[in-house]
């Protein structure tokens, strides 16, 4: 028993001595250096605090006399995206056959025009169709002037706001 204990310190101590043992003395360590890889300069990563001010809401288009608003659609599902907060509409008609015909008429004419459906069935013909009052207004007033007598149509040119 006493071999086998002897014999068991003694490959303890060997086990000891020789395992997981780094091959550098403390002062070999500190005059030898390993070869480093080169560090490449990093940029920071910038954050930035969200804001404090919130987006602007939209205001709603405010009527005002001679104004209409009503709840329309495109006819043309690829007109969609024309229609905007303030439509300057230069004719209604029960039939969609004379509301394409007048807007062809005023696509001569050079406006970007497309129709309109409302509730109630009825066309309307959009000759502008624009984002805010202060552009819309002067497109009405010039359509007014250049086509005084055309039976109604284009004399009571009014702005449309569509009911979203």
């Amino acid at each position: 028993m006493k071999k086998f204990f002897t014999m068991a310190l003694a490959v303890s101590v060997a086990v000891a001595l020789t395992g997981c043992k780094s091959q550098k003395t403390l002062s070999e360590a500190a005059t030898v250096a390993d070869p480093v890889e080169e560090v490449k300069e990093v940029t920071p990563i910038q954050y930035h605090k969200p804001s404090q001010t919130q987006p602007v809401a939209k205001q709603a288009p405010v009527l005002k006399a001679g104004d209409r608003a009503e709840k329309v659609t495109t006819v043309n599902d690829a007109e969609a995206s024309l229609l905007k907060d303030y439509n300057v509409v230069v004719g209604s008609f029960g039939s969609p056959v004379n509301a394409e015909a007048y807007k062809v008429t005023m696509q001569q004419r050079g406006y970007a025009a497309f129709l309109v459906k409302n509730e109630a069935g009825m066309y309307r013909v959009v000759a502008g169709s624009f984002d805010t009052r202060e552009q819309a207004e002067p497109v009405r007033d010039s359509i007014r002037a250049a086509y005084p007598s055309e039976q109604g149509t284009c004399a009571d040119a009014w702005l449309l706001i569509p009911k979203r």
